[in-house]
């Protein structure tokens, strides 16, 4: 099947673009920065890369007329400002437009579990003419993902100090392959079109509680205060000068930490009951690994 995927700044992007390129898809990739693609993917894995910018300039071109299916992946911050909503909605606009030159059916939009903008996101692919799913991600359990890096970040300070929210907020956590298995098999399944998906791992817990199963799988231990009263920017701060988070994983870190990442419209598990979705454990020491 030939598919295109646009917003490979993202991690999971990238790797989806690995994994549907091995298992035999021709796999396009509209990027603004080539080199800075083949920085994160070797060449070999033989996906075509076209450069272009869904915010200047002309409708990106070169799309493969035979295209089926297409992902866009969602790189705005979540809860962030206004204009970064609308900036998104543009280029979701710019490329449905490019891919009305193809024979594509079906868009995948993929976004954080976090992101509350889905009903504005669904409005509009409702009324772009394609066929539309769209799959919100909870944490991802991978090498270099954000919740890894968060984890490995803390585990290497003496003394971990956080927000309480760090004790209460839930999270489900899943396994990198697990989510390319299921956009694999989301790809022009007609009884996925039109609708919301969420996407988690098979175990529901605190952030103290995966941190806390981090150190076991790791051989470390660490004390872990989780403090009330430390408001958005104190937590900004902590992760960014502290812990030594990159800008965009500090930012995650903020959010994460503040809300329960659960999934909810979970139909998948039934739509697809022979993906079998890997452990917490199992994930983690894959990823270390």
């Amino acid at each position: 099947m030939k598919v295109q995927i646009t917003g490979l700044n993202n991690y999971l992007a990238r790797n989806i673009a690995v994994c549907l390129s091995e298992e035999g898809h021709e796999v396009t990739c509209l990027i603004r920065n080539e080199k800075f693609f083949y920085k994160h993917v070797p060449e070999k894995f033989g996906i075509t890369i076209l450069e272009g910018d869904l915010f200047r300039g002309a409708l990106p071109t070169g799309f493969d007329q035979d295209t089926h299916v297409a992902f866009y992946f969602n790189q705005s911050p979540v809860n962030e400002i206004d204009i970064r909503m609308e900036m998104d909605l543009i280029a979701l606009q710019r490329y449905i437009r490019a891919l009305k030159f193809t024979a594509c059916e079906h868009l995948v939009y993929v976004t954080k579990l976090a992101d509350d903008n889905v009903d504005t996101v669904t409005e509009y692919l409702g009324r772009s003419g394609l066929e539309y799913t769209v799959v919100r991600i909870s944490n991802i359990i991978g090498k270099g993902s954000a919740l890894m890096n968060i984890l490995s970040s803390l585990a290497k300070s003496k003394l971990v100090v956080l927000p309480k929210e760090f004790a209460v907020s839930r999270c489900q956590p899943i396994h990198l392959l697990d989510v390319c298995a299921y956009l694999n098999k989301i790809m022009g399944d007609t009884s996925t079109y039109g609708k919301v998906f969420d996407v988690g791992g098979p175990e529901i817990m605190t952030y103290k509680e995966a941190f806390e199963r981090y150190m076991d799988i790791a051989k470390l231990k660490k004390k872990v205060l989780a403090l009330p009263g430390l408001s958005k920017p104190v937590s900004f701060l902590l992760g960014r000068y502290i812990y030594k988070f990159e800008q965009d994983v500090a930012a995650a870190f903020n959010v994460y930490m503040r809300k329960d990442l659960v999934a909810v419209n979970n139909g998948l598990n039934t739509l697809y009951p022979a993906v079998s979705l890997a452990s917490y454990g199992a994930s983690v020491s894959d990823a270390l690994a």
